[in-house]
């Protein structure tokens, strides 16, 4: 039902008068010191696909996403090896990205892009709030038990709730393509998985966070309308 929703609001989104289209692309670092003491992969990409908008008069645009998120792991390593890692952790991601322009918020600049005498720090900078919602899934390929190894793999899947903070750049590379690096902190609710623990008790994952660094690429259809120079 949320995946219907966010669909109808993309296709009926363009009636504002404004769009942009963008591909989001991010490597992501994560923070969880339980996954760390439970050996399960925490660092990964991000990669979403992005529908744009903004509010006319005022510089609070808006980038709703649907993405797949997933953490690297190497399927063949030896689980008794020192370092390996025991699981690993996949999504579908859903978010609502808001940037706000804190140095032009009442610029009307109604573009992704702007020409060469325009100030990038003015123009460009902005603050990114981003609540969301994730179906996530854990994986554990092994972990111990009384008197050997535990059968796997043992999947559960769970529904996040997500909040990013960040700050990016928008640098606008021609009058179609702005490309912007954004960094970001996000925090996901707790929830209890399946065979969480060292030894495969069921427990609650309660500080997973991860950091985010990387580009958005945006591609404006029609720069003509609406386009104002600086």
């Amino acid at each position: 039902m949320l995946a219907r929703r966010i669909l109808f609001l993309m296709l009926t989104w363009p009636a504002l008068g404004w769009s942009q289209f963008g591909l989001n692309l991010k490597y992501i670092n994560g923070q969880s010191r339980q996954l760390d003491d439970y050996r399960l992969s925490q660092d990964g990409v991000h990669l979403a696909v992005e529908y744009g908008f903004r509010l006319k008069q005022k510089r609070v645009e808006f980038h709703p996403a649907i993405g797949y998120r997933r953490t690297f792991y190497n399927e063949n390593q030896d689980p008794f090896a020192d370092g390996a890692e025991h699981g690993y952790m996949d999504a579908l991601d859903v978010d609502f990205n808001t940037d706000i322009y804190p140095f032009d918020f009442g610029g009307d600049c109604d573009c992704p892009t702007w020409s060469k005498e325009g100030e990038l720090l003015k123009k460009g900078l902005f603050l990114e709030v981003s609540p969301g919602a994730s179906v996530q899934g854990l994986t554990r390929t092994f972990y111990y038990s009384d008197p050997g190894p535990a059968d796997v793999p043992v999947n559960s899947t769970h529904l996040i709730w997500k909040l990013s903070l960040g700050i990016g750049l928008d640098i606008g590379i021609s009058e179609t393509f702005t490309l912007t690096p954004i960094f970001s902190w996000t925090m996901l609710s707790d929830a209890e998985w399946q065979a969480l623990d060292e030894y495969g008790a069921d427990g609650t994952l309660e500080d997973q966070s991860y950091l985010a660094g990387g580009l958005r690429m945006v591609y404006k259809p029609d720069p003509r309308r609406h386009r104002r120079r600086y």
